[in-house]
């Protein structure tokens, strides 16, 4: 399994600061490549909300590397796998509640985490941030976890547990991946998404990087305010 990827992170066109957070990490194993890839856009309402995108994504980086490779190399199941990675959000809920509860303040973010492996794939999400599969037309995978008037219904926070959607099944040759906070995907349509991430075409790294930042320009001249993330992985 090959794989292809980039990453765009930034503040967007008025934002001071970047709430959101982003991680790619690969590692090359006796069973193949493994990539984790997760995006996390802290809650702009909340105060704190750059810290706890930045937490989620330190310690789900960290479960990568001394859990989930692990169990991977060990054949551990998919059951297995999930279960490690369930306990892990529901142990950064927990730190989130402590650290709010101290510093009196209710922090939260969104999280779409995908792993990679052996031609299989599993994520896990909450909130409204995206995971795209990208073949022959984009589509969505996972659920906005929003009301009709746009508010946030799950979130992983520090006010109470809530159990991320979790999404697996075999990863196709030639198909890619598009992680996205809403900054990213607010002013552009499925279509021109399919033109930017369409598989076939793109051959080389920096094609993904130079795609994913012509969408980010695209969007900020539409007007988008918010912070604009995204990760995009090819499989081929």
């Amino acid at each position: 399994m090959k794989v292809l990827s980039g990453v765009y992170w930034s503040a967007g066109g008025t934002k001071e600061s970047n709430q959101d957070s982003v991680t790619l990490q690969q590692v090359m194993t006796p069973r193949g490549r493994i990539c984790l890839a997760m995006v996390c856009d802290g809650i702009g309402g909340l105060p704190g909300g750059e810290v706890a995108s930045g937490y989620v994504a330190e310690e789900i980086s960290r479960w990568f590397y001394e859990e989930g490779v692990p169990k991977i190399l060990r054949r551990k199941t998919g059951k297995q796998l999930i279960r490690s990675l369930l306990r892990e959000f529901f142990r950064i809920g927990e730190d989130l509640q402590r650290y709010g509860k101290r510093n009196e303040l209710n922090i939260g973010t969104t999280v779409t985490v995908l792993m990679i492996w052996k031609r299989r794939y599993l994520s896990f999400h909450l909130g409204d941030s995206r995971l795209y599969l990208c073949r022959r037309k984009a589509r969505q995978l996972t659920v906005d976890h929003n009301n009709r008037k746009g508010a946030l219904t799950k979130c992983i926070n520090s006010y109470f547990w809530q159990k991320p959607d979790i999404l697996q099944g075999r990863v196709l040759s030639k198909c890619g991946f598009l992680l996205c906070t809403d900054g990213f995907y607010n002013r552009i349509g499925i279509r021109q998404l399919t033109e930017a991430f369409f598989p076939w075409e793109i051959r080389e790294e920096k094609q993904i990087e130079a795609r994913l930042r012509e969408v980010a320009v695209h969007v900020v001249k539409k007007g988008e305010k918010d912070n604009i993330s995204a990760i995009f992985v090819k499989v081929t």
